[in-house]
């Protein structure tokens, strides 16, 4: 008898111990917080506020001291992902049809601010020190016929053609070296297409991944929701550009040169913890 009562009583510490383990599972499945990121578009130090079409008030100057203005400032950014010394958080990607089923790409518009902010939900609580996001769409958003909502060309997305795919990054306005006026940067293209001619290479992978530091050790936990503040120069990505040679960007292989800026041209400015 005094065997079986110890069974029993074994039997129960066991019972109770396994509760207490799944009770922290359970824990750490509801450890989690929300993480938002703002971007916010510049041209050098100067915030940027778009013109009318046909305005020939021109605020910024590029490098080369070309007069110019803004009229669309554009872009995409997928595949956020948060590290850190012991956690990690990746976005989930879903592409579909349904445009309440797509998850994961985020089109950045400068002439909607509703946009450059954007809410990570069922971040893991822990402690953060950089952040990674691709600007474009890769080949894991292309697919010709299925993509719905802001992939959907039919919505508007801008979509050059399968080979080609989405344009990333779009960049227009006016300036005054030009008898036309208007300039238009449309970075773009998904993969890398050699013909087997030999003639010259119309189709390039411009896709760029962007990893950034976080200016403070960001901590994530159900009670801390930090906002990480991104900036965009878009004077780093006009680069050394001559408006009077390149007025116009309509291919991935004009736009390798742009496309090759876009990875300097984002810098965590602030946390906001």
């Amino acid at each position: 008898m005094k065997v079986f009562k110890q069974y029993i009583l074994l039997i129960s510490a066991l019972a109770l111990f396994v509760a207490c383990e799944d009770g922290n599972e359970e824990t750490e499945v509801k450890s989690q917080g929300s993480v938002a990121i703002e971007f916010d578009n510049m041209v050098g130090t100067s915030q940027v506020n778009l013109s009318d079409e046909g305005s020939s008030d021109y605020s910024y100057t590029t490098s080369g001291s070309q007069p110019f203005n803004l009229t669309r400032v554009q872009y995409y950014i997928s595949n956020i992902i948060l590290t850190g010394p012991e956690v990690s958080y990746e976005d989930e990607l879903n592409v579909s049809a349904n445009a309440d089923e797509v998850t994961g790409y985020y089109f950045i518009q400068e002439s909607d601010n509703a946009t450059k902010l954007i809410s990570l939900n069922r971040v893991p609580e822990g402690v953060y020190t950089q952040i990674t996001f691709t600007l474009g769409i890769d080949e894991s958003g292309v697919q010709e016929g299925a993509a719905g909502g802001i992939l959907d060309p039919a919505n508007g997305a801008p979509f050059w053609n399968w080979n080609a795919g989405y344009i990333g990054m779009t960049i227009e306005g006016r300036t005054s070296v030009l008898e036309e006026n208007a300039f238009a940067i449309h970075v773009g293209g998904w993969k890398d297409v050699v013909p087997e001619d030999g003639s010259g290479q119309k189709f390039y992978n411009n896709v760029k991944t962007i990893t950034l530091n976080l200016d403070v050790d960001m901590k994530v936990s159900e009670t801390l929701e930090p906002e990480v503040h991104i900036v965009t120069d878009i004077q780093k990505i006009l680069g050394e550009v001559d408006f009077t040679v390149t007025p116009q960007v309509h291919s991935p292989a004009v736009g390798r040169t742009f496309a090759e800026n876009l990875t300097g041209a984002f810098v965590v400015d602030h946390v906001h913890q």
